[in-house]
């Protein structure tokens, strides 16, 4: 028999005072099973003893880090559920095996005490006994840890719980989980994957969900709000709020036991509380977020009704978008007799080759199917790579008509939120209207001030642009033109043909005028050119081209004559008014007539000049 140095009675007793101590000081079940395993040293008089949990059909070693030269495994004894010590002589060694169970008979532990020097064989009986009182202790202590274990979970849930009903700051209520979790689970790897959130999350283990990517166990746990558990040391639960589900929490456990009902239970808590509390937290950012969008919406709404022009029209809802989207590009797109038109409001990219690929696509896709485009990364629907993969696209339809359509770019994928996709089409839905008015607006402005035939400007335009130029510019010059014949060319030739002289006429001068100044119709074939700022030598030249070109340039061929008209500020002798300038134009045109047509007489200082 081994020399006992502390009787069974005194190792009982001590095994009570474990278990008292266990109770009433938190020093956390390794402590008392490190002093345990020095109470067996000294009972059984033995150099070495080594603690093995049970889990997965093989037997864990219990601090492996201090037993280095141990094998870390043992596998399952074939007498799965031994009640005895078992003694195994070994070459250098003699070795004792106790094997514990649970009070279901299920596994529990082992342990193994080795003796380097062989004694006196040990008495069974007392073994026996010491295996016993052993295994209540084990049982008891593992009771205990349970209690001690479920306990301080549910107080840090209480106080977690307390911070989340406390709070309306998405982040920080995710900080919390996290925290949580690693008081708890110190060793298990955890990681929040949270759907459509666009936060910055810094190091914190959070990523975003990837639909595409992610693995069966986790969409199965997002799509049916279920936990799931994946090849036994990976486990998914739902963040679950009562309108839906905002992620997944993926716990990943470093313990060579798998999940306990209670382990998982408490997840599935927390994973509750926790997605309670971020749909509390996501409504009430939500709804100040629809105030703001609503706020934005109205101010929108009420800039657009001021009757503004195409153009401002446009910059201001370009401006709204930039505002609350951050946008890296931004496009408007008007159907114009069955012509697409990129508006020159519309950011610089647009007018590349590479914002005209976006525009292509996006008009197929809207003319197909009338709706709407939201796509947070469309990498792979191009050949070629691309600068903005987040797009989104609304189109403009009034009287179920396509107008057109506004399209907004981000260099970066998922960019975009939903809620922003639903602003975007509350903004185009009610812009579209201030759009159609102020293009039909600026339609009847231009019939108003355009002659119909021939698409120059109305008389009383050029009047205005006159009195606006005498009253801002230092000098001006009018040229009054005249069909020379007209009346022959009708005769000859028909109505039709006249009218298609007469606009042939308009459209060369026009291109001779160009920027230099506004070319109208006088009435019947006479025509108008207004020079802004020349003065009678720089009208002149124009006025010189436009007699030499027009009889080579015009079939049948017709000549012209032209009267010239000049005003200078602080010049006595010039014209004071529009009116005193059309008069001396108009006086300088019948002295051509009067002197042979096809030529430009000038009127300057008050005296007529060939």
């Amino acid at each position: 028999m081994y020399v006992v140095h502390n009787s069974l009675l005194e190792y009982k007793s001590k095994l009570f005072d474990l278990i008292y101590e266990e109770m009433s000081v938190e020093l956390g079940q390794s402590a008392h099973l490190q002093k345990w395993l020095t109470m067996i040293k000294d009972c059984l008089d033995i150099d070495r003893a080594f603690l093995y949990f049970y889990s997965e059909s093989a037997y864990f070693l219990y601090h492996p880090s201090d037993n280095e030269d141990v094998p870390l495994t043992i596998a399952e004894s074939k007498e799965k559920y031994m009640v005895r010590p078992v003694m195994v002589e070994e070459e250098d060694d003699f070795t004792i095996r106790f094997h514990f169970t649970n009070k279901d008979g299920s596994p529990l532990a082992i342990l193994l005490v080795k003796r380097d020097d062989r004694k006196e064989e040990a008495d069974a009986g007392w073994l026996q006994s010491f295996w016993e009182a052993s295994n209540q202790f084990l049982q008891h202590t593992d009771g205990i840890q349970t209690v001690l274990d479920d306990e301080k979970r549910y107080r840090e849930l209480f106080k977690v719980t307390e911070i989340f009903h406390s709070t309306r700051d998405v982040h920080t209520l995710l900080v919390q989980i996290i925290e949580t979790l690693k008081q708890v689970f110190p060793i298990d790897e955890f990681h929040l994957l949270l759907s459509n959130d666009r936060y910055e999350f810094g190091t914190l283990p959070i990523k975003n969900f990837d639909f595409d990517r992610a693995n069966e166990s986790a969409m199965q746990a997002f799509v049916n709000g279920s936990i799931e558990v994946k090849e036994k040391d990976v486990l998914y639960a739902p963040l679950k709020g009562k309108q839906g589900i905002y992620g997944v929490l993926e716990v990943k456990s470093k313990a060579h036991f798998t999940f306990t009902e209670q382990k998982i239970e408490f997840i599935r808590l927390l994973a509750y509380t926790a997605g309670n509390a971020l749909e509390n937290a996501k409504l009430y950012e939500q709804s100040k977020r629809l105030i703001t969008d609503l706020q934005l919406i109205n101010e929108t709404s009420h800039q657009l009704n001021l009757n503004l022009r195409l153009t401002d029209t446009v910059l201001f809802l370009k401006k709204q978008i930039q505002r609350s989207f951050q946008a890296s590009a931004i496009g408007f797109v008007l159907v114009q007799k069955g012509e697409y038109r990129i508006l020159e409001e519309s950011s610089s990219v647009f007018f590349e080759q590479e914002g005209e690929k976006y525009i292509s696509y996006v008009r197929m896709r809207i003319e197909k199917e009338r709706d709407a485009i939201f796509l947070g990364d469309v990498s792979d629907r191009f050949d070629m790579g691309v600068v903005f993969p987040s797009v989104m696209a609304v189109p403009m339809i009034q009287n179920e008509a396509l107008l057109g359509f506004c399209i907004v770019l981000h260099k970066e994928p998922y960019m975009f939120s939903f809620d922003m996709y639903k602003l975007l089409q509350s903004f185009i839905h009610h812009s579209t209207l201030a759009i159609t008015n102020a293009t039909l607006r600026e339609k009847l402005e231009h019939m108003v001030i355009t002659d119909h035939m021939t698409k120059l400007f109305a008389r009383n335009y050029l009047d205005e642009e006159m009195e606006s130029s005498m009253n801002k510019d230092s000098m001006g010059t009018l040229l009054l033109i005249d069909i020379d014949d007209f009346k022959a060319i009708n005769d000859n030739y028909g109505h039709q043909i006249g009218d298609e002289v007469i606009i042939g006429v308009a459209n060369l001068i026009k291109g001779i005028v160009s920027h230099h100044g506004f070319v109208a119709r006088w009435g019947g074939e006479e025509l108008a050119v207004y020079l802004p700022s020349l003065d009678h030598e720089a009208g002149n030249e124009i006025a010189q081209r436009i007699i030499e070109e027009i009889p080579v340039n015009t079939d049948p061929s017709v000549t012209l004559s032209c009267g010239l008209s000049t005003w200078r500020v602080g010049d006595d002798q010039c014209p004071k008014s529009v009116k005193e300038l059309v008069k001396k134009a108009d006086e300088a045109l019948y002295h051509a007539k009067d002197n042979g047509k096809n030529q430009v007489v000038k009127d300057c200082d008050g005296i007529i000049m060939e």
